[in-house]
């Protein structure tokens, strides 16, 4: 009687994780910066955009908040104008 063998592989494999440094920076703060938020039409980005401003507002409350809402979320037209308009931009998207 001949026995066959069976493998089993798991196939979650081992995380890895790696720490890295933050992205340089343009601005060191954003007192007085214009903020963009973008929100990409999805449901519930615009409350947590609301909340990120908020938040803001209350760490550095002389920068500008110029909130956007794409009408669809291909939608690329409002790009030019936020970066004319703002120094940062936010973008979120939620569900």
């Amino acid at each position: 009687m001949s026995r066959a063998s069976i493998e089993i592989v798991n196939p979650i494999g081992v995380g890895a994780s790696q720490q890295t440094g933050l992205a340089r920076r343009k601005h060191d703060s954003l007192r007085g910066l214009r903020v963009g938020l973008l929100d990409n039409n999805k449901p519930n980005a615009d409350k947590f955009l609301q909340f990120v401003g908020d938040l803001l507002k209350r760490r550095a409350d002389d920068i500008e908040l110029v909130a956007l809402r794409k009408m669809s979320r291909t939608e690329a037209d409002c790009l030019p104008e936020l970066i004319g308009r703002c120094d940062v931009v936010i973008n979120a998207f939620a569900d």
